[in-house]
Parts: structure tokens; sequence; C-alpha cells
């Protein structure tokens, strides 16, 4: 079968299933969170349930593993396989378009500008 984003049987059912799934555990997690323990034991019969302490402990674990991960390691994983300033690879590459040649006042052709030509239109002063 071809890949392809759009969707077809087992996919649409996986996705129901999970979204079903999904709501299912937030309802339960609401439920333990929010209704205190002495409800939950007397018209439920549920007498061992994890601590309420997990219920506001668990979200802000996650959600400052989540943080660390968004604004120090991504960037610092980033910043270590980028090329260092004065590598040829921060230059140019196998894939980059030589200027050619093009009939004055003509378009020219696609190309890629050499940084020595930004470098002079940029930061050179004009005289």
């Amino acid at each position: 079968m071809e890949h392809t984003p759009a969707p077809y049987g087992p996919r649409a059912v996986y996705g129901y299933a999970m979204y079903i799934g999904a709501n299912m555990v937030f309802l339960l997690y609401a439920i333990w969170a929010m209704v205190p323990d002495e409800v939950l034991h007397d018209y439920f019969g549920l007498t061992y349930w994890p601590s309420k302490y997990w219920a506001i402990a668990i979200p802000i674990w996650a959600l400052t593993a989540l943080a660390t991960f968004a604004f120090l390691i991504y960037p610092a994983i980033n910043m270590s396989i980028t090329p260092d300033i004065d590598d040829i690879r921060t230059v140019t590459d196998k894939y980059a378009l030589q200027r050619t040649e093009t009939i004055p006042g003509g378009i020219p052709a696609v190309s890629d500008i050499p940084i020595t030509e930004v470098c002079r239109e940029l930061y050179l002063r004009k005289q």
C-alpha cells in the first residue's frame, strides 16, 4: 500500500479508538483529581487511589521536562551539529548554483549569491 496522509479504514478506526481512549483517560484523571477520597470510597467502593499530590505533581513535572527540552536541550543539540563559522560548509555546499553570465540588461538565471558579494553589499560603505 502507498504511504499517504489521506484517511483510510484502519487509520480511521485506530484514530477513533485513540480519541475515545484519550477522553476516557482524561475523564478518569479529572474524577480522581477533583472528587474527594471519601466520595470515591463511599459511593464507588474504591479504597485505593494514589495520593492527590500526584494529580498536580505529574503534570508539573511533565511541563517542566518539556520546557527544559524545548528551551535548553533542543537548541543545544542544534548548536552542536551546526558547522563552525569558518567551516567551508557554512559558505557553500554541493547543491550551490554558480552564477552564469547573462545578456546585458537581461534577467539573471537563478543562482546563489556568493558570501563575499553579500558582505560587500551589507557591510562596506558606499563611496
